[in-house]
């Protein structure tokens, strides 16, 4: 499991910031739902793998069938020297294991499809949270950047506020002449 990207734990508070509380709820709401999609992904990860376990277990088992099919179908039994209901039972064993391979064969290839399939739909459920965990945090480092301009620009016009009312008190005590405030 891979930890979440760090956020900014809080913001610096100025004059006419913002509601602290409700920012650090925010990220807090982030936070956890980065952690719920990483949980998601990981636990989508330990399902492919087990299904992964799975296929091999059944390509395992459909080698050994096969393995079985070519060691009987090289020793045939030679129906010219058995008599006729032996001959009876040896074609309904043939066509039974027939049966049985075809049906191992197919048992195998929809294990195999449906691991395929889980696989798949595991890296898409991966991937989407992938993105939806890059567009939280970007989201998050957007809505960062727009407080620190407001910030900036609050901070900005406090200083200006500052300059005109020393401007202000000079004027009152009749000391300096007024400046010009930008």
């Amino acid at each position: 499991m891979t930890a979440p990207l760090p956020l900014p734990e809080s913001f610096a508070l100025t004059l006419r910031g913002y509601d602290r509380e409700q920012v650090d709820q925010r990220i807090d709401e982030l936070l956890d739902e980065i952690r719920l999609l990483t949980a998601d992904r990981d636990a989508a990860v330990d399902e492919a793998e087990h299904l992964a376990r799975q296929l091999e277990r059944a390509r395992a088992g459909q080698a050994g069938l096969t393995a079985r099919l070519d060691r009987l179908c090289r020793t045939p039994a030679d129906p010219a020297a058995v008599s006729d209901r032996v001959r009876h039972l040896l074609e309904l064993a043939h066509a039974q294991a027939d049966d049985i391979v075809t049906t191992a064969r197919e048992r195998a290839a929809a294990i195999v499809r449906d691991a395929q399939e889980a696989a798949e739909a595991a890296d898409r459920r991966t991937a989407d949270a992938r993105a939806q965990a890059h567009r939280i945090v970007d989201d998050a480092r957007r809505r960062a950047d727009r407080l620190a301009a407001i910030e900036r620009r609050t901070a900005d016009r406090l200083r200006r506020i500052d300059a005109f009312l020393a401007d202000a008190e000079g004027l009152l005590d009749g000391q300096t002449p007024l400046r010009a405030v930008a």
